[in-house]
């Protein structure tokens, strides 16, 4: 860890808004995309902020995130799982304002709450990032600008030419070549300029990831987008919990990307230029490409049977999918619907899922069937004050468990295996063994076979707990 992460007051701050329409049907309003594990154990918001801590050297206590009212109460629940010290500054924007209002909204907090010494990192919570030590040499790059009051982001090497994402035109050196000024903000180009853009060598994909000190930025807010600066403290002021916002103030808010509204005006901006194997996974070909592949170039999750089938991305929930004698397409099965798509063309992705709202299809907001752990009590006739239920988990889904003081709870696996998670690790549980659910801490148990998972869980004593099934977070992995 570098010494200037030990004396700078760093703060995570994670943006999590968006419904990931181009990742539909996994992706629902209800349940965006940053919710879900496309990527491993954990979602990309945990994900998120998980390498945010390790990177950054910030504890728990210290994570602040923001999310729109009617997503918090699934971003806590996620944050619960990892500590319940990362629950404690989520941020709730009543409406959506874009991401001017909500860096805004973030800096007030933190500036209050932290000092306006503090910075803040900006990070979207649904961006994919496999070189953690390329990361953390970005990051401490761009301490060492933000600490010279520079609004800092971080620009990534194109790789290809790229469509979907912005662009930053570099400028001269500021601090070597590792910190530039950010000549230009550009906004998503046609095929043909984003090839010029990856000729020139002078272009870098805009990530999306800010540093930014509390008190600079804001006074930058005071500069060039006042009328922002001033929404965000009316819709806060007189609120009993200061992460809560007022709507009938925070609707009026200029809905402005952060970009516009500050980088692109501000005279003190500078890019960290980085490739530490960054997706935004915007889309299924995004999710495709960074996914272990078989011999084929296919990436398949569930039951899937692939036959002359090649460069493909195949995911099956609830039933058998199988493919023959096609290449480059998406078929993703969620119970509830499934999806044939040219794997390339996020486009008509989009499209498609503006044509299924504007006709009023439910599925484009939840998941019309849910499928829960089966919980059966089971009779126990001793004198003892034990609780015993059995919980059956299908493939693939996940149930978290918190301790409790004056609880014993015990876990036996009968049938299956398990993946348990903790901040403390991963452990891998058979048929026969035990799991004892400490105090304070967040259990998380997935179904990792191609079989039911069975589980008995003893408690008690049972008494001192009014045990109901909403007691415990459940909920699929996607």
């Amino acid at each position: 860890m570098s010494t200037r992460k030990n004396e700078t007051k760093i703060v995570p701050v994670i943006l999590c808004g968006g419904s990931g329409t181009r990742l539909w049907p996994a992706s629902r309003e209800k349940n965006p995309k940053q919710f879900l594990n496309l990527m491993g154990d954990f979602s990309l918001l945990q994900d998120t902020a998980r390498r945010a801590l390790k990177v950054s050297g910030a504890e728990y206590s210290d994570l602040v995130t923001v999310t729109l009212g009617a997503l918090r109460r699934g971003v806590e629940a996620q944050m619960m799982e990892l500590h319940p010290a990362a629950a404690n500054h989520i941020l709730s924007e009543p409406c959506a304002r874009n991401t001017a209002a909500a860096v805004a909204l973030a800096a007030h907090y933190v500036a209050s709450q932290f000092g306006e010494d503090a910075v803040m990192w900006i990070l979207p919570a649904d961006h994919h990032i496999a070189d953690e030590k390329a990361l953390e040499a970005s990051l401490d790059a761009a301490l060492e600008a933000a600490a010279k009051g520079y609004l800092v982001t971080f620009g990534i090497q194109p790789t290809r030419p790229e469509t979907g994402y912005g662009y930053i035109r570099l400028g001269e050196a500021l601090m070597g070549e590792n910190v530039r000024r950010a000549a230009a903000f550009v906004e998503k180009p046609n095929l043909q300029t984003a090839r010029e853009y990856l000729d020139a060598g002078v272009y870098l994909w805009n990530s999306g990831m800010f540093l930014l000190g509390a008190g600079v930025v804001l006074k930058e807010f005071e500069k060039h987008s006042a009328d922002v600066l001033a929404g965000v403290r009316e819709s806060v002021k007189g609120m009993l919990d200061p992460r809560e916002a007022s709507l009938h103030r925070y609707e009026t808010i200029p809905n402005e990307p952060f970009d516009v509204a500050i980088m692109e005006k501000s005279l003190y901006v500078a890019v960290v230029p980085s490739n530490p194997a960054w997706s935004d996974i915007g889309s299924w070909e995004s999710l495709w490409e960074i996914r272990e592949k078989d011999e084929n170039g296919n990436v398949t999750e569930g039951r899937t049977a692939c036959v002359d089938t090649n460069d493909c991305l195949v995911q099956a929930k609830e039933r058998l999918v199988a493919c023959a004698g096609v290449k480059n397409i998406v078929v993703i099965e969620t119970g509830d619907a499934v999806l044939i798509a040219d794997r390339s063309n996020g486009d008509a992705m989009k499209k498609l899922v503006k044509t299924l709202k504007a006709t009023g299809c439910r599925e484009t907001q939840e998941m019309t069937i849910t499928h829960q752990p089966v919980l059966n009590v089971v009779p126990d006739a001793s004198e003892a004050a034990y609780g015993v239920r059995e919980i059956v988990l299908s493939p693939g889904q996940v149930m978290s468990f918190a301790g409790e003081e004056n609880v014993r709870r015990f876990l036996t696996i009968i049938e299956g295996s398990a993946l348990a998670t903790t901040i403390d690790g991963q452990k891998q549980l058979n048929p026969g063994q035990n799991l004892f659910i400490e105090t304070d801490k967040v259990y998380r148990l997935k179904n990792n076979a191609s079989v039911a998972l069975v589980i008995v869980e003893v408690q008690k004593p049972l008494e001192e707990q009014s045990y109901t099934q909403e007691s415990v977070s459940i909920r699929n992995v996607a």
